[in-house]
This record gives C-alpha cells, sequence and structure tokens, in this order.
C-alpha cells in the first residue's frame, strides 16, 4: 500500500494527521512529519490490515470505492447480554490483535470545504465548530467570541462578547444551534443560566438553571432542556430535564458517584437517535457510556470495555451509527480552573490506541482513520466526530500545505482533485478560516 511500510511490529504512515484536543472537544487539526508518534498506535499489540486485495486498489478511490466490509476478517471482541431486558455489550480487550485501517469515507458522505468570510469582524482561530442545517458557529478562543457564518461562509454576526455582563461570557463549555426556533444557547463553565441569542447576534433572556452547571453538556429540544454534567457535592442530580423557564421537569437517576475534578469531562457525540452519555475522568475506573433515555427517564449502560489491571487507564468512549468506538488512554490537554478563576492547561496522559466494534457483528480490532478525500491523511486520533459530522475549523496556511499534499497524491478521485484544485486556484494569504464538514452515513 502507497504511503505505508511495514516496520515490524508497526505500521509506519508517511504522513499523520494530530488533532489537538482540549479538555477532550476536537479542537483542530495539523499536519505533523514525524511517525514515530504514530508507531505507538498500538502500544503492545502487532499491527496488521486485514484490507483484501481488491480493498487495498480501491481504499483511496472516496465515494467510488464499493463499501466493504472492513470488519469481515476481524475475530468477535465483545459479548452480548441483557440485563433487565437492556442490550449491553461488553469489550474483552484482550481479544484485539490487529488494526484496521478506514477511509473517512466509509463512514461520511463527499467532504465539503467552505471558505468563511475574510472580513476583519469575521476572523476567528482554528477552533471548535457548531453545525446546524444552514449556520456554523465558531467557539469562542482566547479573545475572539462566538461568530456566526451561513453555509457559505457568509459572517452574519458575533454572538455574545467577553466580559461578566448580559449575554457575556468568559469561558464556554458547550453551545447549540437551534435552527428551527432560531436561538443560539451558550453553555459556560459554572454557570446558574443558560445564555441564549437569536440568530442576528441579539442577547436574549437567559435560561435559569434548575441545578448549577458547573461543567455540563446540553442539549434543548421541543422547548426542554436536558442537561448532562457530573456528580457534585452541591447539586442533587446532574442529568436533568427542565423547561426553557427554569422549571425542573424531572431528574435522571444515576449511581453514578465519583469526587467532582475539573478535569473530569462530560461525553456525548450525538451521532444518531440515542443520546449517549460517559464521562472522562483522569483517574482511571470501570465504567460505561450510557444512553438517556427520555421516555423511560433513566440511564441505560449500552457498552464498556472490561479494562483490567494496569491495563485500566483514562480511556474514553464514543458512538457512531453501527459501531461503538473507544481508547485505551488518553494524552489530553486538561483544562482546570484555578483559585482565581483563571483556565490554566496542562498536557498529560499515555499514547492511545483505538478501537471499533461492530454493535451487530461484535467484531472488532485496534482502528485508524485515513482522511482519503485529502490523499493520504492519517488521523492520529480518529474518534472525535459528533453530532452527525465530521468537522473542523481550519488555518488556511495549514489547508494550502495539506492541498499541495493531496494533489501530489495519486489517491484521490478526479472529483475530489478538481475540488482541490479549484479550492487551491482561489486561496490568498488574507483568508480567513475554511469549514471543513462531511456528514456520518445513517446520522440522524
Amino acid at each position: 500500500m502507497k504511503g505505508y511500510e511495514s516496520a515490524g511490529d508497526y505500521v509506519m504512515v508517511k504522513n499523520a494527521y494530530e488533532c489537538i484536543v482540549i479538555g477532550l472537544n476536537f479542537v483542530s487539526c495539523e499536519l505533523i512529519a514525524d511517525t514515530n508518534l504514530l508507531n505507538h498506535l498500538i502500544m503492545t499489540t502487532h499491527v496488521k490490515s486485514f484490507l483484501l486485495p481488491a480493498a487495498i486498489a480501491v481504499l483511496f478511490a472516496c465515494n467510488e470505492a464499493p463499501q466493504a466490509n472492513y470488519l469481515e476478517d476481524a475475530p468477535v471482541v465483545a459479548a452480548r447480554t441483557l440485563p433487565d431486558g437492556e442490550e449491553f455489550i461488553e469489550l474483552n480487550p484482550s481479544l484485539l490483535k490487529d488494526t484496521v485501517i478506514f477511509p473517512l469515507s466509509y463512514f461520511t458522505e463527499e467532504l465539503q470545504i467552505i471558505k468563511l468570510d475574510d472580513r476583519d469582524e469575521a476572523l476567528v482561530n482554528p477552533y471548535r465548530v457548531y453545525m446546524s442545517e444552514n449556520y456554523f458557529l465558531t467557539h469562542a478562543s482566547e479573545t475572539t467570541p462566538c461568530k456566526l457564518f451561513d453555509k457559505q461562509g457568509r459572517y452574519l454576526a458575533d454572538i455574545g462578547s467577553f466580559g461578566q455582563g448580559p449575554g457575556e461570557y468568559r469561558y464556554l463549555y458547550a453551545g447549540q444551534i437551534d435552527e428551527p426556533a432560531g436561538r443560539i444557547y451558550l453553555m459556560p463553565y459554572g454557570t446558574e443560566s443558560l445564555l441564549v441569542y437569536d440568530l442576528e447576534g441579539n442577547v436574549l433572556p437567559p435560561v435559569p438553571l434548575a441545578y448549577k452547571a458547573h461543567k455540563s453538556l446540553f442539549l434543548v429540544r421541543d422547548n426542554e432542556v436536558l442537561v448532562m454534567g457530573e456528580p457534585h457535592p452541591d447539586i442533587p442530580s446532574f442529568i436533568w430535564v427542565q423547561d426553557l423557564k427554569g422549571n425542573k421537569l424531572y431528574d435522571i437517576p444515576s449511581s453514578l458517584d465519583f469526587p467532582f475534578d475539573y478535569s473530569t469531562e462530560v461525553l456525548s457525540s450525538l451521532n444518531g437517535d440515542a443520546i449517549d452519555f460517559s464521562h472522562w475522568t483522569w483517574t482511571p475506573r470501570a465504567d460505561s457510556l450510557y444512553h438517556i433515555d427520555l421516555v423511560k427517564k433513566k440511564l441505560i449502560p449500552r457498552f464498556t470495555a472490561s479494562f483490567k489491571g494496569e491495563a485500566l487507564k483514562p480511556h474514553m468512549y464514543t458512538e457512531w451509527p453501527g459501531y461503538f468506538l473507544g481508547s485505551t488512554s488518553t494524552i489530553v490537554t486538561v483544562s482546570m480552573m484555578d483559585e482565581s478563576g483563571n483556565m490554566q492547561m496542562r498536557k498529560e496522559g499515555d499514547e492511545p490506541a483505538y478501537y471499533i466494534v461492530d454493535k451487530k457483528t461484535l467484531k472488532g480490532a485496534y482502528f485508524g482513520l485515513v482522511n482519503d478525500f485529502l490523499g493520504e491523511e492519517r488521523f492520529n486520533q480518529p474518534i472525535f466526530l459528533r453530532n452527525g459530522y465530521y468537522l473542523s475549523c481550519v488555518d488556511p496556511g495549514d489547508l494550502e500545505e495539506r492541498i499541495e499534499k493531496a494533489l501530489a497524491s495519486d489517491r484521490l478521485s478526479d472529483k475530489m482533485r478538481q475540488k482541490l484544485t479549484e479550492v487551491q486556484a482561489n486561496m490568498t494569504a488574507n483568508d480567513n478560516n475554511y469549514i471543513l464538514y462531511a456528514k456520518l452515513k445513517g446520522a440522524e
């Protein structure tokens, strides 16, 4: 396979792709030339490829390739049980022996590249992005507030600003565009209210929260707010549903109990109909990925990986249509708030390996992901897809370099080569960032 060389127990990747993670939230990506990092993708396990010769020939052909079954020859690595009548899948990590390299196009529709408005007031940093059917919302970073763009990249408005007044914030943990209602919601750290704006950037009355959200994700649906946090001694429940006036409708009971720590992250990918929920904690612990059932008003455990002894390290779970995925460990820039209320960050952890488990067949393997829409790019952090999309905000200089490398590759489809050539021809030194996105197949 072009782009890979066998090197004993490892696969040497000529072009690697590193995703920078802040607080375990997907932030941005940059090419790295050093392949030593990826030589430890599987720390103690031999790396092989299940790709059949025919699949190898078309691996990078994007949407023109037949939809191969990349886990066809993988072993069954998990067991399915029905505790309390609810399906639960448990991975036995010792059964993971090999690595399967998937192209991004196996999971997503075609990659779209959107140039953001380059007016001074529209400039953004390469940071997290939220998306709805017709809008992009860039997350606040450093001195740049959240900014709203339409689907063509046209700047529409700043959303909020830095400060402590109405509609202002210091540090944000989550956001959502509620396009049908014409609203944007932002969740700061340690807040007692959810900030609200219209699509013109006007500040609207905030939503009072039933409990203080120390570090929480949220989901607004049908005039109700689901808040998903972590245990804290000052609040009776860390998962609850309320209305937009602040009235609690009900709690979601949970037996989860671990010490509150600002380094803990709340995870919910929302890549399908189910509301998945889990935590990443710096202190290793046995845990599960849950579904929040709003009809039964309870947490239902759906997936776990039974790491034992020294193999149990800080890890995470996520869910894609048809698959559970996770990591064996984590390297992360942990965000923490000091006594003065300032956010501090530190990078810690062990080089992770990633795995994927088919929900139907229970077959699985260690997992690698290649962005075949851009030639031979390899994701170093391959599982950060959420809300039904691969979504990234990219610096124009980085994108230009990546396009040059992609066009030099013979792994592009004719359609993608034409698209990248057109993007490259229209790039200038004064460009704002670009949005790259691709919709997950099977995501609602």
